[in-house]
C-alpha cells in the first residue's frame, strides 16, 4: 500500500477574511496587543481603524517617585488590570499633574527655557497647550470629561486661586479658552453641554449648574445628601450619578483602612430641570463606576469579556508601611452583596510618603 501523502498546503495568516481579522482585533484586551496586531501587515492594518480600537479596560497610573536630588523621574507606570501587564513611558524633563481621560497633565520648559503646560497622550505622543494663564504649579487639578459619552472634547481643568477656584474649559462656540470663578470646588463633571461642579460653603453644600458655551451659572442642585462632601458626580448614558463615600477611605490617602468597611452609596438626578431631586438606587446593573481621588466616571461591563456589572472599582491607600508610607490599593465593591475585595496589582504600585495618589487612565490611540 503506498504511503498517504502529507498535506503540504499551508494557510498563509496575511491572507485571513478580513470579518475574522476584525472578529480577533476585537478581542484584543490590552491596547499594546492591538497595536502589533495592526504592524503585522498591511492587510490586518487595513481591517482595523485607531478610531476603533477594542474596549480598553482602565489602566492605573503610578507617579514617578522622587530622586534624591528632589527631582522626579521621568519615567510614568501605567498597570492593566485586564492584562496584568506593566506599560511604562518616557516624558523627559516634565511634571505630571493627573489623568485626564487618555491623556496626563504635565508641565516642561520648552526650547527657550520657557515653561508651558498641556494634556499629553503618551501612546499617540500628542500634545494639546492649555492656556497660558493657567498657574505652572501643583494646584491644577485635570477634570475627566467623560470620553464614553462625548468624543473629540477638548479637557478641562481646575486650579486654586487665594480663597477660589477657577475651572477653566474649552468654550468651543467662541473657539477660546474661558475661566469660571468657583467657592472651594470639590467634585465636577461634564454632562449634557453642561458643568456640574459641588463646591462646599461653611454652612451647606450645593452643586452648581454652568453652561458649556457661554460660563453662565444656569441653576443650583441640592446634593443628594446632607454628608456629600466626599462624594463624586459621574455621567452615565443613564443620567447622573452621584457616589456618596460612606467611609471617605476613597478621598483621604495614607490612612490604615480595612477594606470590609468601605461602602457606598448611589443616587441619580430625576427630571431634571424642571423638577430635579435625587433617587438612591438598590444598584446600577450593567454599569462599571471607577472612582480616585479625584475623579470618577463609568462603563459597561458587557463591553468587556469577564467583568461584573454592577460594581464601583476605587483606588485608596492601605496600611502605612514603616519608613516607606502607604500602600496604594486596588479594590472593588459589588452592590448586590455590599462586600469589598481587593485586586491584585504590582508590587511596584505606591509604598511612599505623601506623594498624590495613583489615578485611572484611560488608554487610547487618539
Amino acid at each position: 500500500m503506498a504511503p498517504k501523502k502529507q498535506c503540504t498546503s499551508r494557510v498563509s495568516w496575511e491572507q485571513l477574511d478580513p470579518d475574522l481579522l476584525r472578529i480577533i482585533s476585537k478581542k484584543l484586551c490590552d491596547i499594546s496587543s492591538f497595536v502589533c496586531f495592526r504592524a503585522v501587515c498591511k492587510r490586518w492594518r487595513a481591517v482595523t481603524s485607531l478610531s476603533d480600537p477594542p474596549p480598553q479596560f482602565p489602566w492605573v497610573i503610578d507617579w514617578p517617585k522622587a530622586k534624591s536630588s528632589g527631582e522626579l523621574e521621568s519615567v510614568f507606570r501605567f498597570y492593566s488590570i485586564n492584562s496584568r501587564k506593566t506599560h511604562a513611558f518616557v516624558v523627559p524633563h516634565a511634571y505630571i499633574f493627573g489623568p485626564s481621560d487618555g491623556s496626563v497633565l504635565i508641565y516642561e520648559r520648552d526650547r527657550s527655557d520657557k515653561e508651558c503646560q498641556s494634556f499629553l497622550n503618551p501612546l499617540a505622543w500628542r500634545e494639546r497647550f492649555v492656556p497660558l494663564e493657567v498657574p505652572v504649579d501643583n494646584t491644577v487639578r485635570p477634570i475627566r470629561l467623560a470620553r464614553n459619552l462625548i468624543q473629540n472634547v477638548e479637557p478641562a481643568l481646575f486650579y486654586e486661586e487665594n480663597a477660589h477656584y477657577i475651572l477653566c474649559f474649552w468654550q468651543s462656540v467662541k473657539n477660546k479658552w474661558a475661566g469660571v470663578r468657583v467657592p472651594r470646588l470639590k467634585t465636577v463633571v461634564f454632562y449634557d453641554h453642561k458643568f456640574f461642579v459641588t463646591d462646599d460653603e461653611i454652612n451647606y453644600t450645593r452643586i452648581r449648574v454652568i453652561d458649556e458655551s457661554t460660563g453662565a451659572v444656569l441653576s443650583y442642585l441640592p446634593p443628594p445628601t446632607d454628608n456629600f462632601y466626599h462624594g463624586y458626580l459621574i455621567a452615565t448614558d443613564d443620567g447622573l450619578l452621584a457616589v456618596e463615600v460612606i467611609r471617605s477611605i476613597a478621598v483621604i490617602p495614607y490612612l490604615k483602612i480595612d477594606l470590609e468597611e468601605c461602602q457606598f452609596e448611589v443616587y441619580r438626578l430625576e427630571n431634571y430641570p424642571q423638577n430635579p431631586h435625587w433617587t438612591k438606587l438598590r444598584g446600577i446593573g450593567d454599569l462599571m463606576l471607577f472612582l480616585d481621588q479625584q475623579n470618577g466616571f463609568s462603563l459597561k461591563a458587557s463591553d468587556f469579556g469577564g467583568f461584573k456589572g454592577n460594581c464601583i472599582y476605587f483606588i485608596t491607600a492601605g496600611k502605612k508601611w514603616p519608613k516607606r508610607g502607604s500602600e496604594h490599593v486596588i479594590a472593588r465593591f459589588d452592590i448586590e452583596s455590599n462586600k469589598t475585595e481587593r485586586i491584585p496589582a504590582p508590587a511596584w504600585l505606591g509604598r511612599r510618603f505623601f506623594e498624590r495618589q495613583a489615578a485611572w487612565f484611560m488608554p487610547t490611540l487618539l
